[in-house]
């Protein structure tokens, strides 16, 4: 190693290595991916756990998705079952007089008045 001193001030260094020719090529190869990093193989490996781990989390957000409708349909059918039971447990507590009442309400607010109301907004539009 060699530095120059111009003046009183050091200007400049000026390093000579005499070891600066390696024995092989693979030398300095090895020499280089030391300092700057891992090889290629390496990375490459890297990308393919990078995909392989992308697709684990692609299907398991799918699989979340698909647990998720089926907890939906669930919650569907659980009130649906609920309604049934309750309507159950009414006409169970009915005498035959009052099962004929409630039938007809029933049939008059689901069918009758959204019919006739359809008529009606018919009426005025015209």
């Amino acid at each position: 190693m060699a530095a120059v001193r111009v003046g009183s001030n050091l200007t400049c260094i000026l390093i000579f290595m005499t070891d600066a020719t390696p024995a092989e090529p693979g030398d300095e190869l090895e020499r280089l991916r030391a300092l700057v990093g891992p090889s290629e193989i390496a990375y490459e490996s890297l990308q393919a756990d990078r995909d392989a781990a992308q697709q684990i989390a692609q299907a398991a957000m799918a699989e979340t998705g698909e647990l998720n409708g089926r907890l939906t349909e669930m919650s569907v059918q659980l009130s649906r079952a609920r309604q049934d039971q309750d309507v159950l447990l009414l006409r169970a507590r009915m005498t035959p007089w009052r099962r004929v009442v409630n039938r007809a309400k029933r049939r008059w607010s689901t069918s009758i008045v959204p019919r006739a109301s359809h008529v009606v907004d018919r009426f005025r539009s015209s």
